[in-house]
């Protein structure tokens, strides 16, 4: 439901950590109070087996438990759906800390779809175990008043975090040019301020002090004694000069070499934190979006009606908002657009087992 780019997402696959493939790997062990198959055989959204849980509507729960261990290096839970013939079951979705139940008001619900395999993915945030260092598993539950007790899972893993941020949003680092640059800007300011002082000052101390007598309008004449006054100290100005230059570069060349690195650390950091929050509240808008169509149950080909309209809607809105408004509205429309990818995929894998 919350997809990245596709290069941010090859780039992440590498580190996601699977809990079912196939059967239970990684560690996880099947800690469920339903009835249910690690091995069903059909139907599979890939390999030769999936999930089949047969679960009472009375919050029976198919669970898979792991020994604490830290979630920060993941973001989402992904995992592949199916209602069975029938469909519309409700299914709440929560993670696990420790050895206690999750919270009661944390979770995530879906509706599951009819005869078809559907893609979820669900942020660690909103099951209340992101950056948790005690992480344990996650279970799914079935709702009182589901049509049917059978669904079918199939091929759980965590999503690792893409990095680096910039290129997991999918935008190219604009304002981190921007950072960098204003650096770069202050720092050519300071020095030719400095060096300008230092000239000022330095054209002073090395003016001539001869003495000057007009004896007539045009006519200038120097006093000797002064002009070689003026030859005997300008050796010693000038060296003074170089060493006055020499302690600049030894006491204030650091001082700036240093501000420069603050300043491009902190640029860098701001971009990443605005990159993150950007893709975040994107997240959050897709999910909104899937789950009233969820709640609406469509047929596959009105779902897809639904995801062309909204892309529609997210051009136009590309085209008159503020920049701020525009990177979201950008990520957003990514996310929806591999929503629909993922959808006409549905389609045609139906259609060739139909």
């Amino acid at each position: 439901m919350l997809p990245l780019s596709p290069a941010a997402e090859a780039q992440s696959q590498t580190n996601n950590l699977s809990i079912y493939a196939g059967g239970l790997v990684n560690g996880f062990r099947d800690a469920s109070w339903a009835a249910r198959s690690l091995t069903n055989a059909s139907p599979t959204h890939s390999g030769k087996h999936s999930i089949r849980v047969n679960a009472l509507p009375e919050w029976q729960a198919i669970c898979f438990r792991h020994a604490g261990f830290d979630s920060s290096p993941y973001d989402r839970v992904s995992f592949w759906v199916h209602g069975g013939p029938d469909g519309g079951q409700r299914v709440q979705v929560q993670g696990l800390v420790g050895t206690d139940n999750p919270p009661e008001n944390v979770y995530y619900r879906i509706v599951l779809p009819t005869n078809v395999w559907q893609h979820v993915t669900v942020p660690l945030d909103a099951l209340g175990v992101e950056n948790k260092s005690n992480f344990t598993g996650i279970w799914f539950q079935l709702m009182p008043n589901s049509p049917s007790n059978v669904f079918y899972l199939d091929d759980i893993e965590l999503y690792a975090k893409a990095a680096p941020a910039a290129q997991a949003a999918g935008q190219t680092p604009d304002r981190l040019t921007a950072y960098v640059a204003g650096s770069l800007a202050v720092i050519i300011v300071l020095l030719g301020c400095l060096v300008f002082l230092f000239w000022r000052r330095n054209a002073g101390e090395l003016r001539p002090t001869t003495s000057m007598t007009v004896n007539s309008p045009g006519e200038i004449s120097r006093d000797p004694a002064s002009a070689e006054e003026w030859r005997q100290r300008a050796p010693t100005a000038e060296a003074m000069a170089g060493k006055q230059g020499q302690m600049l570069r030894e006491k204030i060349m650091p001082e700036l070499t240093e501000f420069a690195k603050q300043s491009l650390v902190q640029g860098l950091y701001t971009q990443r934190n605005s990159l993150l929050e950007t893709q975040h509240k994107a997240q959050l808008a897709l999910a909104e979006l899937e789950s009233r169509l969820a709640n609406l149950q469509l047929p596959l080909q009105e779902r897809i009606r639904a995801y062309e309209k909204r892309i529609a809607e997210l051009e136009k809105e590309v085209e008159t908002q503020g920049e701020e408004m525009r990177e979201l509205t950008r990520a957003t429309l990514m996310l929806v657009r591999k929503k629909l990818e993922d959808e006409r995929e549905n389609e045609r894998t139906r259609g060739r087992f139909n």
